[in-house]
């Protein structure tokens, strides 16, 4: 609310150099201040929110179901990957450049998986540690 304020002073400031009448400095002095006055007057009624996700009420509970999520997706790309790299194997036909290529994307696929596991582990590890250290 203090940067709205902020720019309608502005606005006020250059309006004045602009010799705008004095009717629309008071109008545009009023709704600043009223901007700034009006939320100390605001009411809001106390309500209890429910969990959108439901059982997940710590951090190490939500990025142990968030991995698990990133990590069924993960292999379900990694098994298309694998099987990619299977097929560009035997379409290079013994050709040199393509049997690079499949090649990289074997290594590739199996380097990305290698990373997958091993953030999962970490994570596991970490969500152990904070579970000991509350216990």
């Amino acid at each position: 609310m203090l940067c709205v304020s902020w720019v309608i002073d502005l606005l006020i400031i250059n309006l004045s150099k602009k010799m705008i009448n004095k009717n629309t400095k008071i109008f545009a002095s009023i709704l600043s201040l009223s901007l700034l006055i009006v939320p100390f007057f605001v009411f809001a009624v106390s309500t209890t929110i429910n969990n959108p996700l439901g059982g997940l009420n710590d951090i190490p509970t939500f990025v142990t179901s968030i991995l698990g999520y990133v990590v069924k997706i993960g292999g379900v790309f990694a098994i298309f990957m694998f099987i990619w790299s299977g097929f560009l194997f035997v379409k290079a036909q013994g050709n040199p450049k393509a049997l690079e290529d499949a090649k990289n994307v074997f290594i590739n696929t199996c380097i990305g998986v290698a990373i997958l596991l091993g953030a999962q582990l970490i994570a596991s590890i970490i969500v152990g540690t904070l579970n000991s250290l509350k216990n």
